[in-house]
């Protein structure tokens, strides 16, 4: 039984800092939540010394008054924080969604005898870290000779919290970073060489429930990317229950069990060793998620509560109009950033409510679509559990639960990635722990496969042709 004690979790999001302080008396409660924005506007920042910052004041509000037995961390995965000898940054911070590199990448690609997917477990991508770096290094060819670590944002912070802390890294952010061999659990040489990436520059990998430094006499645990992070908090992380987050993108994350592993890895989707076990993560993305929710906002002027309940209005499955979410390109397991979004079938009887709901239906059946694929090499899911601030649209919930195979359960927390670090932490201190955020099961009134013609028309954008809506 695990006792009773009080842990932090806090992560280092793309577009704030958020923490959570939670308790172990006789089960799990969040106590309390801090979010701090790094601007007004929502709006992510490169400024590595405001996530230290921020971050320290939500610590320190949450832990005021209290006995703090440990705190864990977790973030933004992808990032590019690079320091010289002097501790101050040797290039420009750059961030998952920076494609500065896309073009040093694919020099790379082009020029390397082997297959990057099989060896480092994800198809090449301009979003990962070693892009960011061939094009840092591209502008500052002197910069192999000067860089002595290479952080990511949570891993950063952390030292910026205890400057003395080692220089480690969980394997699912190792991995992250493209420069990494998850199926034999070290850094890869050969490609460090070839992108003039000095081995001493790279943190040493561990688990992610170990202790790596103390900040005013509490452990700090060195924790795991956000997906897998909120893949624990919310008992994700067994084979046939995935995680769906909510947030700047859709993230389908389903485990794999190492024993399952494809003979012949692809790379189509992403694949992280989960920091916990000897299992993976199998990955899936709608990048533009939160992207289109605002798109429709800005196209009708109207509140997200409005626009849902315009939804609700329409049967699930049943308009005309079709949509594919690619706003801003395809995600895994068909990475495409140059793709763009299809809305087909429009008539003059298509008011609001008809193409918010084609919206909705799209987003549903490309997620549905992922885990369909992911099912097909041996990742299926039996129970999806949603997260993230759009859980609060009942229109969405519904319409995601009546396409996800699986029964659909959503999570009582919008910080589950916070309350993952949080209990990362935990399991630091007691081993073996099974503590996890409550969820309620969502009504699911009809099941739904995707649609034909919706099929059809995801099928042309991916090939890179266009669809012809007949009737």
């Amino acid at each position: 039984m695990t006792h009773a004690m009080k842990l932090i979790g806090i992560d280092i999001g793309t577009s704030s800092i958020k923490a959570v302080r939670i308790g172990t008396d006789g089960g799990l409660s969040v106590e309390a939540a801090v979010s701090r924005p790094y601007a007004a506007d929502g709006a992510p920042t490169r400024d590595a010394s405001l996530w230290a910052r921020l971050a320290e004041e939500a610590l320190v509000e949450l832990a005021a008054g209290e006995t703090i037995a440990a705190i864990g961390f977790t973030g933004q995965m992808h990032a590019l924080v690079a320091l010289d000898g002097g501790g101050r940054l040797a290039a420009p911070v750059r961030l998952w969604l920076d494609m500065d590199g896309a073009a040093d990448l694919a020099a790379l690609v082009a020029a390397y005898p082997g297959s990057l997917a099989a060896e480092t477990g994800n198809i090449p991508l301009p979003d990962f870290t070693l892009a960011k770096w061939l094009w840092a290094r591209r502008l500052d060819p002197g910069l192999s000779q000067r860089v002595i670590g290479l952080y990511c944002a949570k891993d950063y912070v952390r030292a910026a919290l205890d400057p003395s802390a080692p220089f480690v890294v969980d394997r699912n952010e190792a991995t992250g970073m493209q420069v990494f061999d998850p199926f034999a659990d070290r850094w890869h040489d050969d490609l460090l060489a070839r992108a003039g990436l000095p081995r001493a520059a790279l943190p040493r990998p561990v688990p992610a429930t170990e202790a790596a430094g103390v900040w005013r006499g509490i452990p700090l645990v060195v924790g795991a990317g956000d997906q897998a992070a909120a893949a624990r908090a919310i008992g994700a992380l067994v084979p046939g229950v995935a995680s769906l987050s909510l947030g700047t993108s859709g993230v389908l994350s389903i485990p794999l069990a190492k024993s399952a592993l494809p003979a012949q890895w692809d790379g189509a989707f992403h694949l992280f060793p989960t920091g916990f076990g000897d299992d993976y993560q199998v990955i899936g993305t709608v990048p533009a998620f939160g992207a289109t929710l605002r798109w429709l906002q800005s196209l009708f002027d109207r509140s997200m509560a409005e626009l849902d309940a315009a939804a609700l209005s329409q049967p699930i499955g049943g308009g005309r109009a079709l949509f594919v979410p690619y706003l801003a390109g395809a995600g895994a397991p068909h990475p495409d950033h140059d793709l763009t979004g299809t809305l087909a079938g429009l008539t003059v009887a298509s008011d609001r409510a008809a193409i918010v709901r084609a919206v909705y239906d799209g987003l549903a059946q490309e997620l549905a679509a992922i885990a369909g694929e992911a099912a097909a090499i041996g990742a299926p899911t039996e129970t999806i559990v949603l997260s993230g601030g759009a859980t609060h649209l009942p229109g969405l919930v519904a319409t995601l639960a009546a396409f996800l195979p699986g029964a659909c359960r959503v999570v009582d927390a919008a910080e589950a990635s916070a309350v993952g670090a949080a209990l990362t932490a935990l399991d630091h201190l007691v081993p073996g722990n099974a503590l996890g955020i409550s969820t309620a099961a969502v009504h699911r009134a009809q099941v739904l496969v995707p649609r034909d013609d919706w099929r059809q028309a995801r099928a042309a954008v991916l090939a890179g042709g266009q669809f012809q809506q007949k009737g």
